[in-house]
């Protein structure tokens, strides 16, 4: 056999194998998403577990970072103020349980939501360890009959999972809410303070009406009832803001049956309404009393909150007939 034969066989072999290879990393870049199916759609985050201490969210209509610190989940774009548990737990579930069910097959990104620009569905889901590694980039997309689009940055590839992912898409539904949680009935007496005088309103049971101190009747229920399920927009470290150096323009104090007080400084800058709430107990609390203020002082110390302004005005202008 010549030099030119054997040249001609090298030549023809080295394409034969250029084009073997491309064959088959283009059949396993095909076959990739298929691969995928069944596994965690958060893998790296279930393998890190207990290491994960950060989590960014992003949607059209905010970027939320969480991080963990002294055993508690804290936002940062509130200040660091305590996440809400029960938020918490269920975006756990979704991260933990998510799981890839199929492929999406003809569907572009805008069509499944994960368009970050174009789709009001869309939310990018980021999860760091404790040494600020990025363990996971997966966009989540629209929802379709009992399933939601997915996939994970830089990825072409859609899936999708049986997961809904219904995460809060404003921070203050992040928050730890309510901020109180009174029922009309369980209220004793309460007081309003302002700089101008003091009014009392006090029932002598449970059941009796309240009376104001010329032993009038009087109907205080309405604002009550403001407390049944009362909720804040935002929060600050009091020392972030001018309240330190402010006095209250009114204060609303309740005292419930158990013996816990509420002191409810309200205060307006410029035209914002926020409020301060001083916990403490009665000379005899239940134990009910003494173990919720033990356990949730935290909640309310050193924090001011942002309050709905109608409601800010409606609790400055209410009065004690």
């Amino acid at each position: 056999m010549n030099n030119k034969k054997l040249l001609l066989i090298s030549i023809f072999l080295t394409i034969f194998s250029i084009g073997l290879a491309t064959t088959l990393l283009q059949t396993q870049q095909n076959n990739w998403p298929e691969e995928q199916i069944g596994a965690f759609l958060f893998e790296k985050t279930n393998e890190e577990g207990v290491h994960v201490n950060k989590i960014v969210i992003k949607t059209a209509q905010m970027q939320l970072s969480l991080y963990y610190q002294n055993k508690f989940w804290h936002v940062k774009e509130a200040d660091g103020y305590y996440a809400d548990l029960v938020t918490i737990n269920n975006l756990f579930q979704d991260i933990n349980n998510a799981k890839i069910d199929s492929v999406a097959v003809n569907v572009s990104s805008l069509d499944a939501g994960l368009a970050p620009k174009q789709s009001a569905d869309f939310i990018e889901i980021q999860t760091y360890n404790d040494s600020n590694k990025l363990l996971d980039s997966v966009l989540i997309g629209a929802r379709k009959n009992n399933s939601t689009y997915v996939s994970k940055k830089g990825q072409k590839a859609i899936y999708l999972t049986s997961s809904n992912f219904d995460i809060p898409k404003k921070i203050r539904y992040w928050l730890q809410q309510p901020l109180i949680s009174i029922a009309p009935e369980n209220i004793e007496s309460l007081i309003l303070q302002t700089p101008t005088g003091q009014q009392l309103a006090y029932r002598p049971n449970k059941t009796a009406s309240f009376f104001n101190l010329k032993q009038q009747q009087v109907d205080v229920r309405p604002l009550l009832e403001k407390f049944l399920l009362f909720m804040f927009e935002d929060v600050k470290k009091i020392q972030n803001t001018p309240i330190p150096s402010t006095k209250p323009e009114k204060v609303i104090v309740l005292f419930p049956y158990s013996g816990l007080i509420y002191g409810i400084e309200i205060y307006k800058i410029e035209e914002t309404y926020w409020i301060k709430i001083d916990l403490s107990i009665s000379r005899l609390p239940t134990k009910v009393a003494s173990d919720y203020i033990k356990d949730s002082l935290f909640l309310y110390k050193d924090w001011i909150f942002k309050i709905n302004s109608n409601l800010g005005k409606y609790l400055l202008n209410y009065s004690i007939n």
